[in-house]
């Protein structure tokens, strides 16, 4: 259960931890309990905001922030006079 918000250059990435008790299994360690999270990032003016894509997989969120045109780096061509 993830929610994703943008807003005002901040990237909020909200989620539940369900109760992951398996009956016949004994949890040695868990980096997270069960509960809530969030976690905040601010976003520098290279990040094109409107092309952000989220996606899940097997558990894992991937969340990809591509530059804006205006920050990618580009060749300058040198006319000689």
């Amino acid at each position: 259960d993830v929610d994703i918000t943008l807003e005002r250059g901040v990237l909020t990435i909200r989620g539940r931890m369900p109760d992951a008790t398996h009956e016949g299994y004994r949890e040695i360690y868990a980096e997270y309990g069960e509960g809530n999270y969030e976690r905040v990032f601010t976003l520098s003016e290279d990040i094109d905001r409107e092309s952000i894509k989220a996606k899940q997989k097997d558990g894992v969120l991937t969340v990809e922030l591509p530059k804006a045109p205006a920050a990618r780096s580009r060749k300058i061509q040198v006319k000689s006079a």
